[in-house]
């Protein structure tokens, strides 16, 4: 084997975009706190470097700071239904890909290691045993728990470390937010970049993406051909 191991990034790779996975949430959030859409989802948006970096250790931790700012007091039942909406939006938006549990499987069985780094908020770590993920991911590592976040080299060295490999036998698979290429190319990763759009449509923060010159994948499956050589 030429390769050892592969990292993945989890949005835009292994399932799809976040953003459009969930919908109204945020209004269905307001709705069962009784507060105002706009202020809430101002506020509730504004703590999204936050929520990935680790200073929320649940949803409830997260509405408190909200309405600290909002100057609300929603009772406990309405905080308890808030939290139910965004929890059923998460586990909805953590449904793989078609190709992601086959091309996992198919890693496994053939004896390489597989790692995730992934930004992602405290939701993504508490419904995560329950995802199918689980039992083929065997070294996850979300942002919001080491409390680093992409494209910090550290996070790359921790996923390198707990999987107990060399970043020169590892393929890194991204979406190209976050500047995740790049950071992984430097680290001694092998990145590759899952082409989901085309290079006009992608925003601000898949600068890797428009940018990319190096290998780029169309879908999963082509991850096992890469890992052979």
């Amino acid at each position: 084997m030429i390769y050892s191991a592969v990292i993945f990034d989890l949005f835009g790779t292994l399932i799809d975009d976040f953003v459009a996975s969930v919908g109204p949430m945020h209004q269905e959030m307001a709705d069962a706190l009784a507060v105002p859409h706009e202020q809430f989802i101002i506020l509730w948006n504004q703590t999204a470097e936050m929520r990935i970096a680790g200073a929320f250790d649940s949803v409830e931790a997260n509405l408190d700071y909200v309405f600290r700012s909002m100057s609300a007091r929603p009772s406990p039942d309405q905080i308890r239904k808030a939290v139910e909406i965004r929890m059923h939006q998460i586990r909805r938006a953590l449904r793989a890909k078609p190709e992601a549990l086959p091309t996992l499987q198919q890693l496994r069985q053939l004896g390489y290691k597989v790692g995730l780094i992934s930004n992602c908020s405290i939701e993504i770590a508490i419904l995560w045993p329950e995802t199918p993920f689980a039992r083929l991911i065997e070294t996850p590592i979300f942002s919001c728990v080491a409390r680093l976040t992409k494209p910090d080299a550290r996070i790359y060295h921790l996923a390198i470390e707990r999987l107990g490999i060399t970043p020169e036998s590892c393929l890194y698979v991204g979406d190209g937010e976050d500047y995740e290429l790049t950071a992984a190319a430097k680290t001694g990763l092998h990145p590759v970049l899952i082409r989901t759009s085309s290079r006009q449509s992608y925003g601000k923060s898949h600068q890797d993406a428009r940018e990319w010159q190096g290998t780029t994948i169309a879908g999963l499956t082509e991850v096992l051909q890469l890992v052979k050589g």
